[in-house]
């Protein structure tokens, strides 16, 4: 790549939706594309390990690793991958991938837990997310793909719901979504050479392909075989197989070519000269590289290798800011929202991190709420509203509950039994339910779900 591979650290946080990125592409502008690499829970319990260390070491509780935030911050990891950015590679904000998510650090290169760790520290950004008081539980992700480290963590203001027991290292595929204008071909041929000008027959030769990342373009997210297209322009010349390893099998010349399967523009070209061991011309032949419609020609052949991060890499952020009334813009690159303006990317890396923050918004109504009964208890339970930090459940014998409430309760869970003496066979009873969150230690409730009515049998 043009440009040499260096460490990066982005933050993001939020309070709820409201004026977040959302602005997912339409289904014509996006491919599905293949992203390959290997999840470390390992490394990601040596994470949560260093957090808590450092949160006690300021008076502050534990977090708990949540199974849906872990498997969240994976996922957000292998989507780093292909675009490094808090926005999504579909165009979505990070928060879309789990509603009880709250914030969000990521960092790329950093290749062991301590190092990650000591660059958020020093980071004041990340480091708001990893001593806030707000939150309660986390999720962590460690991805590995072409030798580069994905790091991502997810912070929740909503206590664990379960706690997840993994450790060691998964090899995932994962099929992500992505905006086509986000889409640029990487595409390389490694192959052994006689000289300067040409292969030898029997000789084999393979292709480093994949997505360059837009969001940190001095790497790119290997290819999966089965997204692309490999071909030779003569078959008895070069031979090449689906997985894009050719191998010489006469002389001549021919072109190997890899294609995006979604897209054929995006692909990449090169022509080979084979010689038998009796050939003297040392004559180059032309390469071609067709990349999202832009031709080069050369003479030069060289075997390309992986370009190795630097020793002594620099630092570089990028971020978003969502200020509220009373933030002043920073001094820094990053694109500021008001209600009154539209969320753009960076487009440069910023020096210093800052937080996402996003005012609150009106939660939804709850719905499909369904009540059983059972001997002498109510089953009742709902869907689960995105931004709700819990619900409030109300059953009363009066259908416009002005009296008679004989059940008022907050819960986190989308599920309550009702039992006891005030539950009466052949009596009827009729429950609601609202969702609401918590901000700055007041409780925000949506609207009451619709009133259910519901009969207990006679014995």
């Amino acid at each position: 790549m043009k440009k040499l591979l260096s460490i990066a650290l982005s933050v993001s946080m939020m309070f709820s939706l409201a004026f977040g990125l959302n602005i997912t592409a339409k289904a014509s502008e996006i491919y599905n594309i293949q992203v390959k690499g290997v999840c470390d829970y390992t490394k990601a319990n040596e994470i949560l390990n260093i957090v808590n260390q450092r949160r006690s070491e300021n008076g502050l509780s534990a977090l708990t690793m949540d199974t849906e935030l872990l498997n969240a911050a994976m996922d957000r990891a292998m989507e780093t991958g292909i675009y490094y950015s808090h926005t999504r590679p579909n165009g979505d904000s990070c928060f879309t991938i789990l509603s009880k998510l709250n914030g969000e650090n990521i960092a790329i290169n950093y290749q062991s837990s301590e190092s990650v760790m000591t660059g958020w520290m020093n980071s004041s950004g990340h480091r708001a997310n990893i001593l806030s008081t707000n939150f309660k539980s986390i999720g962590i992700g460690c991805f590995k793909s072409n030798s580069v480290y994905y790091w991502v963590q997810s912070f929740s203001n909503r206590s664990a719901e379960s706690v997840p027991n993994k450790s060691g290292t998964v090899e995932k595929t994962n099929t992500v979504a992505i905006q086509k204008s986000l889409v640029t071909l990487y595409a390389r041929t490694v192959k052994s050479r006689a000289n300067a000008g040409y292969m030898r027959v029997n000789k084999t030769g393979y292709f480093n392909y994949g997505i360059v990342n837009q969001g940190w373009s001095s790497t790119y997210c290997p290819g999966v075989a089965s997204d692309y297209k490999f071909s030779s322009s003569d078959t008895s010349v070069i031979s090449i197989d689906s997985n894009g390893k050719f191998t010489t099998v006469g002389e001549g010349t021919a072109r190997v070519s890899v294609q995006l399967k979604a897209d054929q523009s995006k692909s990449y070209s090169e022509e080979i000269a084979v010689r038998s061991g009796n050939s003297v011309t040392n004559t180059p032949s032309n390469q071609t590289k067709t990349t999202n419609n832009q031709t080069k020609t050369t003479a030069s052949y060289t075997i390309q290798t992986k370009t190795k991060s630097p020793t002594n890499p620099t630092h570089s952020t990028i971020s978003f800011t969502f200020p509220t009334k009373s933030t002043r813009p920073s001094n820094n690159l990053s694109t500021h929202l008001t209600k009154s303006t539209k969320a753009t990317k960076t487009t440069e890396p910023s020096k210093s991190p800052n937080q996402i923050t996003k005012p609150s918004t009106k939660l939804a109504q709850v719905t499909k709420l369904t009540v059983k009964a059972k001997g002498k208890k109510l089953i009742i339970k709902w869907e689960k509203v995105d931004n709700a930090t819990g619900y409030k459940v109300q059953v009363s014998k009066n259908k416009k509950f002005k009296k008679k409430i004989i059940f008022n309760k907050l819960t986190k869970k989308t599920k309550v039994i009702v039992k006891g003496k005030k539950i009466k066979r052949g009596k009827t009873y009729y429950v609601r339910v609202r969702a609401y969150n918590t901000a700055n230690g007041n409780n925000n409730y949506g609207k009451w779900s619709k009133v259910v009515k519901k009969k207990v049998k006679k014995k």
